[in-house]
């Protein structure tokens, strides 16, 4: 019914909110897989696409970019036409973006899907989640949050297995159209399960807010994830980090002057929304960054097939389900600040773990490294996310989420770009006393880019030369892994810190309506 919220579906919250939770954690889970499951199926595109080192790079960053400028303009008009309708808009293009890889043959036509995927992904995120405070009451929000986020959190670790799977046993494009069948059903569901739900006191759309959040957020996304190939003195990466941050500054002193902003800034006098919105912006930069050099440690460095990366990855992907599941009981009897708390404090132990890992070491130290960091992600996320919307008054949890969701991406680029130059660096420096003199200027250069393109190199030298350049390359790798791992770990560190200072054990106000179901009871026992 036109202006209603999910607190007017009395019958509805009272039967079916749990099957209509399950149509978006479905939605939440592709663009969670899609966002890694290139990881292992690059080598592949560039074989079969013919596609160069610049175009493999576009795959990922033609998915990103629309995903990051996209989310907050997304976000409020889900607010403003309707979420139910924007989040089916979202999906639907999402799967049209997946559809067009059957008739794409060259990496142009690639690029172009991955596109329409990452602007359906846009609308996905924000409105999936923003929906569960408005479904359900606050002795069950947790849980319901719990299961939502783990469908996000567990489609990052899911996708290079998945992806693996497929590539050994399919066609290349399988691992984009495994994303139709899930779009049908959660699209089914969204429209049997799912009311909708709207701001009843809307105001005019903030067209001039959109196009600086569009273009400022694009603009400075696209610089750092061009970082990690071109380096920090790269013109392109300066003008567009710097022109982005502009722009991004205009967009804020916009917002404070309005009549109408794009989104409301007094969010952020929220305690609870602000440190959890830092938290799990800190939480993304750390996932990305292990997702960023574990898949490759197992593949250059260890040797190990598509297939193999993945199912390694299960450890991660076991514990964050268990995380997920025991934070979510825990939360409402101890609440948010020692949940967070306690699991940030795992990121610090898991990846010093995987710190100490070097080329031979056995899969049991990594594995429980892995593990552990799991746990993390499911005390972490989760718990953040459910502060952040339970925070939002209930006719603006589509451009709360979305600026939430908005700085959570910007930490994953930031992530990638910061962790991506200084993996580059630290191998840099420890490949570069040890390569061979005799060898042409273009394959020192391949020794030097990456570890695959030094491994490439040492096959087509003698035996004894092979061996120890290869060798070399790989313990270069594991030391740029370390000191990956160790930032990260101190980024943790102080997020940890930050957290059991600053943010609020429990909600200190609902802003959330209750469900109808609780409404119409209050009003059944009123004298």
């Amino acid at each position: 019914m036109p202006g209603t919220t999910a607190t007017d579906q009395p019958a509805l919250l009272a039967r079916n909110r749990w099957l209509a939770l399950a149509a978006p954690v479905f939605g939440l889970m592709i663009v969670g897989l899609d966002a890694t499951i290139l990881t292992v199926a690059l080598p592949t595109l560039a074989t079969e696409l013919e596609a160069t080192t610049t175009e493999l790079q576009w795959f990922t960053d033609g998915y990103t970019l629309p995903f990051a400028g996209l989310l907050l303009p997304l976000g409020v008009l889900g607010d403003r036409i309707g979420r139910r309708l924007v989040l089916i808009g979202g999906l639907l293009l999402f799967g049209v973006g997946s559809a067009m890889v059957m008739a794409v043959d060259s990496p142009d036509g690639l690029i172009v899907a991955r596109v329409v995927m990452g602007a359906g992904a846009a609308a996905i995120t924000p409105l999936a989640l923003g929906m569960v405070p408005l479904l359900f009451p606050p002795s069950e929000r947790s849980k319901a949050m719990a299961i939502a986020t783990a469908g996000f959190a567990l489609g990052l670790p899911l996708g290079p297995l998945a992806g693996g799977w497929l590539l050994s046993n399919f066609w290349w494009g399988s691992i984009f159209l495994i994303n139709i069948p899930v779009v049908i059903v959660a699209v089914l569901g969204i429209i049997l399960f799912v009311p909708e739900s709207r701001d009843p006191h809307a105001k005019k759309l903030d067209l001039m807010g959109a196009a600086l959040s569009l273009v400022g957020v694009s603009a400075f996304v696209y610089g750092v994830i061009e970082v990690p190939n071109a380096g920090w003195s790269d013109p392109t990466v300066l003008v567009t980090m710097i022109g982005g941050l502009v722009l991004l500054a205009l967009l804020l002193v916009w917002l404070r002057r309005a009549s109408s902003p794009l989104v409301d800034l007094g969010f952020f006098r929220n305690a609870r929304f602000t440190w959890s919105s830092v938290a799990i912006s800190a939480v993304m930069f750390i996932l990305f960054g292990v997702l960023f050099v574990v898949p490759q440690f197992l593949q250059q460095v260890q040797g190990k097939d598509a297939m193999d990366t993945g199912l390694h990855l299960l450890p991660m992907i076991g514990a964050l389900i268990i995380g997920a599941g025991v934070g979510g009981r825990l939360v409402g009897k101890i609440g948010t600040k020692i949940i967070v708390t306690a699991g940030m404090v795992l990121w610090v132990a898991g990846l010093g773990l995987l710190a100490t890992v070097d080329a031979d070491t056995d899969f049991t130290v990594t594995g429980t490294a892995l593990a552990v960091m799991g746990l993390a992600l499911g005390f972490t996320m989760p718990t953040t996310l459910d502060a952040i919307l339970s925070s939002l008054p209930a006719d603006q949890v589509g451009a709360g989420s979305a600026l939430a969701n908005s700085m959570r991406q910007i930490g994953a680029s930031v992530g990638v770009a910061v962790l991506g130059s200084s993996l580059n660096s630290a191998y840099r420096n420890n490949i570069d006393d040890d390569i061979p003199a005799a060898l042409p200027p273009q394959a020192q250069e391949a020794v030097r880019d990456n570890v695959a393109g030094a491994i490439q190199v040492a096959e087509k030298l003698p035996a004894a030369q092979a061996g120890s350049l290869a060798d070399t390359a790989r313990e270069a790798f594991v030391a740029g892994m370390s000191t990956v791992s160790w930032i990260c770990a101190g980024l943790a560190a102080v997020t940890a810190v930050v957290v059991a200072v600053l943010l609020p054990a429990r909600e200190t106000r609902p802003l959330v309506a209750e469900p109808a179901e609780a409404q119409a009871k209050a009003e059944s026992t009123a004298p």
